[in-house]
This record gives C-alpha cells, sequence and structure tokens, in this order.
C-alpha cells in the first residue's frame, strides 16, 4: 500500500490506547497486499477509495454521510499496475491519471468513476507525441487539468495538459528557460519535485522536498530553495521562482535574497494562497520570513538565536525515527540550545495549511535521511524491497517495500550497480544503502492569517495535523495501510483494521471534543 514515508515516524511503543474520533465510515475492503491506495473526496462530499490489487482494481465510493453507494473490483488490463499520477474531479466523475510506458511510446491511461452512480468506465489512451531526448518528470492534477511534465538536454520545459473539451486529448506546451541559471549537477532541480496539491498531507516528510510545483488557474509555479548554481559562489544559493502561463507560452524567473549556506541545505519554502513562507534553520540561528508573492517584498519575520526560547512554537519540538533500524523513537527536546540543534540536523521543512478558521498552521522542522550502514553479504539476510514513489493528487506518495530474505531477490538486481540503489541491504554488499525511516524534527505554529501573529491563549492550542499524528501513534497494531486527505475544512485519517478486515475513515474537525479513550 501507499504510505508517505514520514508515517513509518509513528511507531510509537509507549501508549496503551486511542482517542475515539468522529468515524466518517467503515467498509469491508479485501486488502491484502495492495500496491496502491488513492482516496479523493469531491465538493459535496462524495468520497472515492481506490487500490490496486492482483491485477484488479478495486474502490468504493461514500457519500457525504459516509454510506457506501458503491464497490467494485474490475481486472485492469494486461495486470500492469496502474500507478496513479494524478486525478480531476469533473462535472460528473472522478477521473484518475495513470502513465503507461511500451518501449519508447508513452500514455496517458485515465479511467473514471462516476460521482453519482459509482459506474467504472475506462476511458481511451492518449499517446504523447514526445519530442526525442526528453526526461520525464511528473504527472499531477489540480482542479481543473491533469499536467504531464518532461524536460531535455537544454533545461526546457515541455508541459502537456488536458484539454478543455476532452479529459482524453492531451494539449501541448513548450517553455524555455533562458533566463533561469543551470545548476551545478544536471537535473537537480528535477530531482525529487513533487506537485503541492491542496490535499497534500502537511507533514515534515512532503515539506522538506527543495523543488514544488504550485498550479494557480493557468499559471504554474515552480519553487526552487538552495540550489548550487553555475557562474555563482557555491555558498550564496537562495529561493528561485519560475513561473509558466499556459496561454501566454511565457516564463518569468524571479528570486529571493540570497542566503549563504554551508554544504547542506539550510532553508526552505512554501506557498500558501498569495504568501510565500522561506524558512532558515541553523544551529545557532532561526528565521521565518513571510513574503508577498506577487511582489516578494517581506510582510513577517521571525528571528531567534540558540540562547533564545523559541517564542514562535505552539507546541512542543518533537522528534521521531531515531531508533534503532526495526524502530522508531518519539520524543520531546525541550533544552533551547538543543532545540535549535536538532531541528537544523536534516534538510529544513516547511509546509502551511488552513482550515475554518482565520488562522495559519505551520510545521517546521527537518528531515534527515536514513543512516548508512555496512555489513556481511549472506543470502539469507533481511532486505526491503524498492520504496516506489509516486505521483498522486496529494503530491508525492511513497509505496513502500517490504522486508524479505535476500534469496528471493535475484542476485542481478542486489549486485547491479544502478538497481541496488534502489534495496534497503543493511547486511549485504549494498550495505551502503540509506535503511531506516529517517529523523524528523519539528513543532507546528498556528498564526493569524491577517496580521501572521502569533496566536496566543489559555491552554492547548489546536492543531489537526498534531492530532491526526496523535491518533496514529496510539493505534496498537500500527496499520500497515493508510491515508490522509482534506475533507472540506476537515482532514480524514483512513487506516485498514487488519483483524476486522475493515477500512475505517476517522474524521478530524476544529472544535470536535474526542471521546474517552477505547482501551486496546
Amino acid at each position: 500500500m501507499r504510505k508517505l514515508l514520514f508515517s513509518l515516524l509513528f511507531m510509537g511503543a509507549f501508549a496503551t490506547a486511542a482517542h475515539a474520533q468522529k468515524e466518517f465510515a467503515h467498509i469491508e475492503l479485501p486488502m491484502n497486499r495492495a500496491e496502491d491506495l488513492v482516496s479523493v473526496a469531491d465538493d459535496e462530499g462524495n468520497v472515492v477509495v481506490y487500490f490496486y490489487q492482483g491485477g484488479n482494481l478495486n474502490f468504493a465510493m461514500l457519500s457525504p454521510s459516509g454510506e457506501k453507494l458503491a464497490q467494485h473490483e474490475i481486472p485492469y488490463r494486461h495486470s500492469r499496475d496502474p500507478q496513479v499520477m494524478g486525478t480531476r474531479v469533473t462535472a460528473d466523475e472522478f477521473v484518475f491519471y495513470t502513465r503507461y510506458t511500451n518501449g519508447r511510446r508513452e500514455y496517458v491511461r485515465p479511467f473514471a468513476i462516476n460521482r453519482y452512480t459509482g459506474a467504472f468506465r475506462s476511458l481511451q489512451d492518449v499517446q504523447l507525441n514526445l519530442e526525442r531526448n526528453v526526461t520525464f518528470v511528473g504527472g499531477f492534477g489540480d482542479e481543473d487539468h491533469f499536467y504531464m511534465l518532461y524536460t531535455d538536454k537544454d533545461s526546457n520545459l515541455h508541459l502537456y495538459r488536458d484539454s478543455e473539451e476532452n479529459v482524453a486529448t492531451m494539449d501541448y506546451r513548450l517553455f524555455s528557460v533562458e533566463q533561469m541559471p543551470r545548476t551545478r549537477d544536471r537535473h537537480a532541480r528535477e530531482s525529487g519535485m513533487i506537485y503541492v496539491h491542496p490535499d497534500l498531507e502537511r507533514n515534515v516528510f512532503t515539506g522538506h522536498h527543495r523543488s514544488k510545483i504550485y498550479s494557480r488557474g493557468d499559471k504554474l509555479h515552480m519553487i526552487f530553495d538552495g540550489y548550487s548554481l553555475r557562474g555563482q559562489k557555491s555558498r550564496e544559493t537562495t529561493t528561485e521562482i519560475l513561473s509558466l502561463d499556459w496561454n501566454t507560452g511565457k516564463t518569468e524567473y524571479r528570486t529571493l535574497p540570497v542566503i549563504e549556506q554551508r554544504n547542506e541545505p539550510s532553508f526552505n519554502s512554501f506557498l500558501h494562497q498569495d504568501k510565500l513562507f522561506r524558512v532558515n534553520l541553523e544551529k545557532d540561528k532561526f528565521k521565518l520570513t513571510a513574503y508577498d508573492f506577487n511582489t516578494l517584498q517581506p510582510l513577517k519575520e521571525y528571528a531567534f538565536t540558540d540562547k533564545e526560547e523559541l517564542a514562535l512554537k505552539s507546541t512542543p519540538v518533537y522528534q521521531r525515527g531515531a531508533g534503532g533500524l526495526f524502530s522508531s523513537g518519539y520524543e520531546v527536546i525541550e533544552k533551547e540550545d538543543k532545540v535549535m540543534k536538532n531541528l537544523a540536523s536534516g534538510i529544513p521543512a516547511i509546509t502551511v495549511d488552513t482550515y475554518s478558521d482565520s488562522t495559519l498552521q505551520l510545521t517546521i522542522g527537518s528531515y534527515k535521511a536514513p543512516s548508512e550502514r555496512n555489513n556481511r553479504n549472506d543470502r539469507n539476510r533481511m532486505i526491503r524491497t524498492p520504496d516506489r514513489y509516486v505521483r498522486t493528487s496529494r503530491g508525492l506518495m511513497l509505496i513502500p517495500g517490504r522486508w524479505t530474505p535476500a534469496y528471493n531477490v535475484p542476485s542481478y538486481y542486489l549486485n547491479s550497480p544502478y538497481y541496488s540503489r534502489y534495496f534497503y541491504d543493511p547486511y549485504g554488499q549494498g550495505g551502503n544503502m540509506p535503511t531506516g525511516p529517517g529523523i524528523s524534527t519539528y513543532f507546528h505554529s498556528v498564526l493569524d492569517a491577517n496580521s501572521l501573529a502569533k496566536v496566543e491563549q489559555e491552554g492547548d492550542v489546536e492543531v489537526l495535523q498534531e492530532r491526526v499524528e496523535e491518533y496514529e501513534r496510539n493505534l496498537k497494531p500500527e496499520p500497515e495501510f493508510q491515508t490522509v486527505y482534506r475533507y472540506g475544512d476537515k482532514l480524514h485519517y483512513g487506516y485498514y483494521d487488519r483483524k476486522a478486515r475493515t477500512f475505517r475513515i476517522v474524521e478530524f474537525a476544529h472544535g470536535q471534543e474526542p471521546a474517552k479513550p477505547v482501551e486496546e
């Protein structure tokens, strides 16, 4: 099943109960070894839960009240895994877009589910007329269109999107990026790029990516943080903004003020509505600046040193994932000097969201990649099969691999310089590969949406993302299949209860009081 890597950090072994939130729905699903899990909601409150398993598409459709309207299992063509890169909601249907390759030919392969009857239909494949020697960057869908993005050796951007008249037709635009400097490493900006959908889960793992795409009507904004550029001092880096206008075919390149960073990235940014937030994390200082995205003029700034209380935080500073290979630690960091040091121990991360009130909820911290290990080569050793990154309606998602004995994997994969890098092999020849979930250090901050001042109130400030995290930590055992999606001004957390063979969706909303704990 698809699960964000950050979710692996929530295996708290200390909790004995979970708060019983309001359950939106529960449905029986035949999930065993699902290869995909996507959930999407429309403006009317209908929800589709989809997964791919054993060559079949499985989906269930729920009404705004949580009632099951339809549930089907449909054999898919040639049993090829249809990795969903984006979804759209049209007037009548939920449309799921997948990428299909056959040799040098590439296709967009959509299928749809009727929003009112739950009927399934497979749409015609759309072959893309690709230029020679282009490289696939990603696919993503927003409210109005589905996009496929490619780049070439000159860093030009080749963009395809579905037609206004027909979701199964792709129009084409070529964008020149002559005004944007090249990076010192080829395709540095394109690797790890994610699309920030309004439904994207707001956590440290999604926020630490330094290349993000945002859509605003007929414009796409690509924002890059901390890349070393040719012809410039390696320590002088900045936030770059490349805007693509579909209607005119023009591009616009802008930058924020330069930040001098050391060898590792020290800053990152996140665009929310008309404001661009940039955080700079170093072991002895912290700086958060909000800019007007249209003018790039600063609106608000917070700055602290390691000798000061980090007054911006509305919650404690958490650290997760600091345990061993098969365990995930969880702790609260309190000492001021340790707070700053740990926050700066990985790639900076920031996300911003808002719900039904007049506040902004920020998640700020850092993500440190898994550590490296070396040990002996033993065919009986346990290895982890490849983690597959898939771009969905909520951005880049991870389908985690599984632990299996090495003898189940052909040796030419494990010994290949190309394929071995996709395996977690802590005890074999590929022992220099990262293993484990990595470490996330972060806090939440609640700001007034207009003044950007920190919201001060007596008692705890309510942060929906933190409530979801607490609920997930307290589930015993940790669910293997799970997903989070936006539902209006609420968050829905869906997980598979293997014992009951039931997929449960739990709702989180502002002002919603949790019931008494349910003893396991």
